[in-house]
């Protein structure tokens, strides 16, 4: 019976990039359950586990992975890697139509590449299988090693130095090991008041993913849990002598940093802000931020939420002389969002960056003389800094995944070709093209061609104030329907758009919501263009609210 082999990228994107995404165990695991298939993998002198632990266990080491029906990776591959008409199982960071990436998709329709995308591998409960905590985990680790040489360059020694980069650990065991001797330190020789105590550290996005991992890691250092109410009374009592000998950690939820514009005693509930965030306003800056030295920042945001953060709170914050904030830990790491004063990605290699909160300026390297600086760290790979544990997760996801894609035939239609459900839902390119549940990428990238030239018009804030302007938000199948071709070519026709937000649903059951700014130096038009809009809506079963 012929060989049915799968190969295993050398990952290159970044020297960093240590994973991969099956280990050595679990390649054993698989060819030992299933006979007829057989591993090979791409030597490489940098990998978590070795090219001789891969022939330990039988598989093949070649640069060669032609013969291979699939080939497994972690990251994005480069263009000219690519294998005409090969099974890609990846990250490759296009779903949401990302422009950066938009090279990589075309080349996959090119090449007849069978594409399949962990960020859509769901089991049965809807749960992702290959989406793990190890950002949160590595972001803790490290950060608290640059913010004990922060310290030490303010002239304050802490217990934090004996903490080292997050790379620098063979696994999290050991890395929890220094976090503990550290925490141990802080019990028993305490920390220098000059450090400013109490060293209060606020966790955004606590309970989600990432945020459960950086929870798991700061527990390792002896820490003191606290409630948001807590926090002002804390502060208060500076000479308390409980705060030598400890670290605050408070763990916020979406509830403590958002309350409704119009019902202050309205029941929070998370779907409803997801719905309809427009209808709420920031409290966070006013109610807590003053109270924190740290924020480590693991929450979900995208650009129709509010931000916790802006730079003109934190200016105002900083000059009221309110603020004790030393540092950021932006695990989530989306650019300017949540916080504004992201201001750029940082590396192992250099981690942080300093803000000065009222010139809003950024500089690199540590400056005595401006003490009001906030250092930031925000590297946007971190689950690379811990290779190990990673991947022995990626492992035990895929082992038993991974063998449908050698059985199954990429020549046959996305239904006939033997996968499992849950894959063909991963799959994103087939025979050249988009498959049905990723259609709406041709759409998304066609609305940001349209967003890149109509740039110039820029009027996203304080839209009811003006009365040629207003802002719709439709929800349903936009896509899957063709809907949103129809409702653009009627806007288009009579007035200008800008499209601000757009959440596009991947699966039948699934609906994408638009947020549409329409604009018209006519308000009569500008209405009659709406009340087309809605009418058009109501044939195609589309929900239009006013916003």
């Amino acid at each position: 019976m012929d060989k049915l082999y799968i190969g295993i990228r050398a990952e290159d994107k970044s020297y960093w990039e240590r994973r991969t995404p099956i280990p050595p165990h679990d390649c054993k695991y698989i060819m030992e359950k299933h006979p007829q298939i057989q591993i090979i993998v791409q030597p490489s002198t940098k990998r978590i586990f070795t090219d001789e632990q891969y022939l330990e266990v039988g598989c093949l080491v070649q640069e060669d992975l032609s013969q291979c029906k699939a080939i497994v990776c972690i990251k994005e591959i480069p263009l000219d890697k690519y294998i005409e008409g090969m099974t890609y199982l990846h990250w490759s960071h296009t779903i949401k139509a990302q422009p950066h990436n938009m090279p990589a998709l075309d080349m996959m329709l090119k090449k007849n590449i069978r594409h399949l995308d962990y960020e859509r591998i769901y089991d049965e409960k809807g749960v992702n299988t290959t989406a793990f905590p190890y950002a949160g985990i590595a972001g803790v680790i490290t950060f608290m090693n640059e913010y004990g040489k922060y310290l030490l360059k303010r002239d304050i020694a802490t217990p934090f130095l004996q903490i080292g980069p997050t790379y620098q650990y063979f696994n999290k065991k050991d890395a929890y090991q220094a976090l503990n001797v550290a925490g141990q330190a802080i019990k028993d020789r305490g920390l220098p008041k000059e450090a400013g105590l109490p060293i209060i550290i606020g966790v955004l996005g606590s309970t989600g993913l990432c945020g459960k991992g950086s929870m798991e890691a700061l527990q390792n250092l002896h820490i003191t849990l606290v409630k948001p109410s807590e926090l002002k009374e804390l502060v208060n009592t500076p000479n308390d002598p409980k705060h030598r000998r400890t670290v605050y950690v408070c763990p916020f939820k979406t509830t403590d940093l958002v309350r409704h514009q119009e019902d202050y005693d309205k029941e929070f509930t998370s779907q409803d802000y997801y719905n309809h965030p427009n209808q709420y306003t920031p409290v966070f800056h006013t109610k807590y931020l003053p109270y924190l030295t740290i924020i480590i920042n693991d929450i979900y945001w995208d650009h129709k939420f509010p931000r916790y953060v802006t730079n003109s709170q934190m200016r105002d914050l900083v000059q009221s002389g309110k603020s004790r904030l030393q540092a950021v830990c932006d695990v989530t790491c989306d650019m300017e969002g949540s916080i504004q004063f992201l201001k750029k990605y940082t590396t192992p290699d250099n981690p942080v960056y300093f803000y000065e909160p009222v010139s809003e300026s950024i500089h690199d390297e540590f400056d005595a003389k401006s003490p009001k600086d906030i250092m930031y760290m925000s590297i946007d790979f971190l689950p690379s800094q811990l290779p190990y544990d990673a991947s022995i997760d990626f492992g035990i996801a895929l082992r038993d995944i991974v063998p449908h894609l050698a059985y199954s035939d990429s020549n046959k239609p996305l239904e006939e070709c033997g996968l499992p459900v849950f894959l063909q839902n991963a799959m994103i390119t087939l025979h050249g093209q988009l498959t049905h549940k990723f259609q709406y990428i041709t759409h998304l990238r066609n609305i940001n061609d349209q967003l890149k030239e109509a740039e110039s018009f820029q009027p996203k804030k304080a839209l009811k104030k003006v009365p040629s302007y207003l802002a719709i938000k439709l929800t349903g199948h936009l896509f899957d329907t063709g809907a949103i071709n129809k409702i653009l070519s009627v806007v288009q026709s009579g007035c200008k758009f800008n499209i601000v937000d757009i959440q596009a649903g991947q699966s039948d059951n699934q609906q994408t919501s638009c947020l549409l700014q329409l604009y018209s130096k006519n308000k009569g038009q500008l209405m009659d263009e709406v009340d087309k809009v809605i009418q058009l809506c109501e044939t195609l079963d589309i929900q239009v609210d006013m916003e």
